[in-house]
């Protein structure tokens, strides 16, 4: 091909593409063909950033006003920012603003697998202790120190010979396995065989001690699939489901409770909170999910730490922001609502900081965290209902300076809803930056879905033509993932 026919294929295919998809040129270089009577020497195609005036450029983005410093002293202002976005992002924001959030065909948000093809077999020896001394740091309980944890997970799977032992012991080692190697054969294959042994217990008669056995193992399992989060972890809220079932047919709940079973306990009830706001904003086709975890609902323990007063608060707040409010629709008495909002509002903001056991400085800052998110999405999620505007917007800020000050956080619930704050770039490289910390230490968890979501998020913001409802917002984005996220 000629030098001047190659020419002029660019130039028509630059403009074919502009053609299709106007709207994509937001704070995007486009093409420009120069006009036939300017001559030119060049090659005769060149980049520019489009005018706001220009006819081809359908949306403009807007921020407040930048003064920047002439060279001769003087200071001018100026309307125009780059944004960061992808093809799904504007995808997302035509299918989003044009056909609403509850039209089936929505885009998906996938996570790869992240698998590992080495063929490895770790002998069961080392990964017991990889799990002993490093892998049980990741699980993700609130208000006891992991080694709490661990050593009652140890004590239950060595607890005899049994089936449900065994399948304890499986899921141990396959969460030690997916931990230390991510994805890959042996880890499969060891969560394969705690499956295998929980379906050989399920013939047998089910005591105390076998139900408990059972809750560790299904509470291994969920942790198993939530800690790489791909679209292949869809089965965490099964496992939830199922632990829950035993919980209740088995009246753990209900039985005198010593300190191992109350640790295993709140676990659950921490995870099952966390699950219930994640699917306060879940829209799918099929509601087989939901019903799964919301059968029963787990319940804290007689002997919970004072922190737990917190994830009891997130409690009251999913069922505050209930299904017809997340669905926008209006309250049949919208004073009591409001009564009952104010209560819970002041209840979050009462929460005795100082008085709740922490074992470090950085534990008493994740408290106040979850404090300042759920005071945030409380007043989010009601559309201001309590009128608390300049209020809020003082808790965002309180806790972009905390954020600031930490070194990691592995927190998933208050780096997303605090997250979904950050509207400058300044903001949001503290969230991304936090974030990569955490992934780097051994007690952290995927942050996978929470970065993707908190991207989408950012991207529908930026993308938005005037206000954003949020809670139809979450419920769109959230609902865009292959799986339900887990914010643990």
């Amino acid at each position: 091909m000629h030098y001047k026919e190659m020419e002029m294929a660019l130039v028509t295919a630059a403009d074919s593409a502009i053609a299709q998809y106007p709207e994509i040129n937001k704070n995007t270089a486009y093409a420009q063909r120069p006009s036939p009577n300017r001559k030119s020497k060049g090659p005769g195609l060149r980049l520019s950033w489009p005018y706001a005036s220009d006819g081809r450029r359908s949306v403009v983005g807007k921020s407040p006003p930048v003064v920047q410093p002439h060279k001769n002293g003087s200071r001018r202002a100026s309307d125009m920012r780059i944004v960061h976005v992808s093809y799904e992002n504007v995808e997302m924001h035509y299918h989003f603003s044009d056909l609403g959030p509850t039209e089936s065909a929505r885009p998906i948000l996938h996570i790869p697998l992240a698998w590992n093809p080495s063929d490895l077999e770790v002998g069961e020896k080392n990964l017991f202790q990889y799990f002993q001394c490093t892998a049980a740091q990741s699980l993700a309980t609130f208000g006891y120190n992991p080694g709490d944890l661990s050593g009652v997970l140890i004590r239950v799977a060595l607890a005899g010979h049994t089936t449900s032992a065994t399948a304890v012991l499986q899921s141990l080692l396959a969460f030690s396995s997916i931990h230390r190697h991510d994805v890959h054969s042996q880890a499969v294959e060891l969560k394969i065989s705690a499956l295998k042994a929980l379906a050989a217990a399920a013939g047998n008669p089910v005591g105390t001690v076998e139900a408990v056995q059972h809750v560790a193992a299904g509470m291994l399992l969920c942790s198993f699939e939530i800690h790489q989060s791909s679209c292949t972890s869809s089965q965490w809220t099964w496992y939830l489901s199922g632990v829950k079932d035993v919980i209740k047919a088995a009246g753990l709940g209900r039985s005198p409770q010593d300190n191992d079973l109350a640790i295993l306990l709140d676990w659950v009830y921490y995870h099952d909170v966390l699950a219930r706001f994640t699917l306060r904003h879940w829209h799918k086709e099929s509601n087989a999910v939901t019903s799964a975890v919301s059968n029963a609902r787990a319940e804290v323990s007689h002997a919970a730490p004072s922190a737990f007063s917190v994830i009891q608060l997130l409690s009251d707040v999913c069922d505050a922001v209930s299904a017809r409010s997340v669905a926008g629709q209006p309250f049949e008495n919208i004073d009591d609502h409001k009564s009952f909002l104010k209560i819970l509002d002041w209840r979050i903001r009462s929460i005795p900081l100082e008085a709740i056991v922490c074992d470090s400085t950085d534990a008493s800052l994740m408290i106040e965290l979850y404090q300042l998110a759920m005071l945030v999405y409380l007043n989010r999620a009601s559309e201001n209902l309590l009128s608390q505007t300049t209020k809020t917007q003082h808790q965002i800020d309180k806790a972009f300076s905390i954020f600031s000050q930490l070194d990691s956080c592995d927190r998933q619930f208050p780096i997303f809803i605090l997250g979904c704050e950050a509207r400058g770039d300044d903001q949001r490289a503290i969230i991304l930056d936090l974030i990569t910390k955490t992934e780097k230490k051994a007690s952290s968890r995927s942050f996978n879905y929470v970065k993707i979501l908190l991207q989408a998020i950012w991207a529908q913001d930026d993308l938005a033509n005037g206000h954003i409802n949020y809670c139809d917002k979450l419920n769109y984005v959230i609902s865009c993932c292959a799986i339900v996220p887990s914010f643990v």
